[in-house]
């Protein structure tokens, strides 16, 4: 007691207390204890940890008033007397303060509310769909929805339930049906045919010879989930592929498709099931961005099967075979672009290029007939890239609606939205606690934007890529004004788009290269079907107009005729200028790793990366 009177941290005996000091002692010891409290506990909740800080410091308010009864007993006047004026006009403002902050809060609402019932109001006038119902359009029936084939149904199965406070929610059932369906599927990935220091890209892409090593020794082993029958919970394993054991002498090719036989029922089930003309899936589009899409991954597992398969039959010789395997991934990269969401176009595209390279390997063996190569052209001119990325974009805005209206009614944390940052020690900024009118904001904010990006697409032309020369694209700046928003001045209204716009940023450059690279199979299909008829590729592409192209073919990126020279040695090349919009010659790749030209890859081995 001495040691404290004596640093004037208590009142000395007879002197009158000095309130604001111990005011303040008190007020640190608090935030001192509740800095500890925070160190030792999991909790990592900004909310949370302001209300331990508060909840320890406010009894450092009553310790003076305690304190100061010593004072007073020895004669000093009380504590009220002293400052009960003081007090009276402080809670006086503190009154009026709350009273400002209440009026802000219902001026903020109003504000909000009307911002986005003029953004509904616009969309209406545009025609535009209000909710996924309006895009998704009426229930296909099942017989020919890919979604409810028997290979496919069950995979995005939900059961009501009620979560911890009560509410009702829906659980995902489908784990068995995917794990079933993986385990189905599960084929051992040929090596990655990525360039190393060193190494040489092969002519063509799977490494057979690597993966039929690996068939004919049976004992390549990988971890899994796997559902035993009678059992409800999974178990972890690293059983042997079952697969057919290829002889030890039989031919990298055969040896390959000698072990799909283990595999030919469910790849025959899906040749079957992407017959059926649409995919729709049940998705939990009120969930947001928490929805569940693990069909998606399924898609892209069976697209690769395929594409070793073809490989392998085009090394035999089957081409019929193979052109069947491209045709069926094709087809499923169609049924993947149904799903109106923008990771469902992407994955559209990444199918497509397996397709893609697929093709390239029996162009570059000249395996395919004119027959194949006409049938391939007739696929290639029917991949249409803007009308899917015009539905992507739709339902990127609706998924932006829902989340937001998702955060307003507490059932979304916004940091689980993965742009927001966190801290180094990884603590979160508290970005719960933004009013509700404000993230109201953010939504009528998000879906005007998204709205400009579907309207500029819209107006694009179909046959020309995105961000090609001319283009709304360009012309109105639409990468520059929507995307770019690096630099912007902070705003309450915007910082949730805006952190989540840069994402979205490269979606149509994806878009404006599979575009072009369907132009230049197109291409080739037609230079093949030229030499199979000559013996020899043609000196220019007018030579291939009309009997092996109705026209020549053009560049997306500037509505000029796709580059063309035919090389010394009797190949080609064959390009469009890229991203670049400028002609180098068709060199794909400059030093910095950057896409110069989009150049169809040639048919020798190479140390530079490729387009597919």
């Amino acid at each position: 007691m001495k040691t404290l009177q004596g640093f004037r941290l208590l009142p000395a005996d007879g002197v009158r207390f000095g309130f604001w000091r111990s005011l303040l002692v008190s007020l640190l010891t608090g935030l001192a204890l509740s800095a500890i409290v925070i160190l030792v506990s999991d909790e990592d909740s900004f909310s949370t940890q302001l209300g331990l800080c508060l909840a320890l410091s406010l009894p450092g308010w009553l310790a003076p008033l305690l304190w100061n009864r010593r004072a007073v007993a020895a004669g000093a006047p009380g504590f009220w007397t002293v400052w009960g004026r003081f007090l009276r006009r402080l809670g006086l403002a503190v009154v009026i303060l709350v009273a400002l902050i209440s009026v802000a809060f219902v001026i903020e609402g109003t504000r909000a509310a009307w911002a986005w019932q003029e953004v509904e109001a616009h969309l209406k006038q545009r025609g535009e769909p209000l909710n996924f119902e309006e895009l998704v359009g009426p229930r296909v029936p099942d017989s020919q929805n890919f979604a409810r084939h028997p290979l496919m149904d069950g995979l995005l199965s939900h059961t009501a339930t009620n979560d911890a406070k009560g509410r009702l929610t829906y659980r995902w059932t489908g784990q068995r049906k995917i794990s079933e369906l993986n385990e189905t599927l599960r084929f051992p990935e040929p090596p990655s045919d990525e360039p190393k220091s060193g190494k040489r890209l092969r002519r063509t892409g799977p490494d057979l010879e690597s993966l039929a090593s690996l068939l004919k020794t049976g004992t390549h082993r990988e971890k899994r989930t796997v559902y035993d029958p009678g059992r409800a919970e999974p178990r972890e394993t690293n059983d042997l592929i079952h697969l057919p054991i290829p002889p030890a002498e039989m031919p990298t090719a055969q040896a390959v498709l000698y072990a799909f036989e283990g595999r030919r029922a469910v790849l025959d089930q899906i040749t079957e099931a992407v017959r059926r003309p649409r995919a729709q899936y049940d998705l939990r589009y009120a969930d947001g961005p928490n929805a569940l899409l693990p069909h998606l991954a399924i898609h892209k597992s069976m697209a690769v099967k395929l594409r070793t398969r073809s490989a392998a039959r085009v090394a035999t010789g089957d081409t019929a075979g193979a052109a069947e395997d491209i045709d069926t991934i094709l087809r499923l990269a169609e049924l993947t672009g149904e799903d109106p969401t923008l990771i469902g176009y992407l994955v559209r595209v990444a199918i497509q290029s397996i397709a893609f390279s697929a093709f390239w390997d029996g162009t570059a063996q000249h395996a395919w007939s004119d027959a194949q190569l006409a049938a391939f052209q007739r696929r290639f001119e029917g991949l249409k890239q803007r009308d899917s990325l015009v539905k992507a974009f739709r339902g990127e805005r609706l998924f932006g609606k829902t989340t937001f209206e998702l955060m307003r009614e507490g059932w979304l944390d916004p940091d689980t939205l993965g742009a927001m940052e966190s801290d180094e020690s990884g603590n979160s900024f508290g970005w719960g606690l933004v009013p509700r009118a404000w993230l109201l904001q953010n939504q009528a904010y998000h879906s005007k934007v998204l709205d400009q990006v579907v309207g500029a697409l819209q107006r694009c032309d179909p046959e020309r890529g995105v961000a090609a020369k001319g283009s709304i694209w360009e012309t109105e700046r639409v990468e520059q004004t929507v995307f770019d928003t690096a630099g912007r001045r902070f705003h309450p209204y915007r910082i949730f788009t805006h952190l989540l716009l840069p994402g979205l940023a490269k979606v149509h450059a994806k878009a404006d290269r599979s575009l072009t690279t369907s132009r230049l199979a197109n291409t080739v299909a037609g230079l093949e079907r030229h030499r199979l008829a000559t013996g020899s590729y043609p000196k220019s592409l007018d030579d291939l107009v009309p009997r092996w192209v109705p026209a020549v073919p053009l560049d997306p990126m500037d509505g000029q005729p796709l580059r063309y020279r035919l090389n010394a040695d009797g190949t080609f090349t064959v390009y469009g200028i890229g991203p670049n919009q400028t002609d180098d010659n068709g060199v794909f790749e400059s030093k910095q790793g950057q896409d110069l030209d989009w150049v169809w890859p040639p048919s020798h081995p190479t140390e530079e990366r490729r387009l597919f």
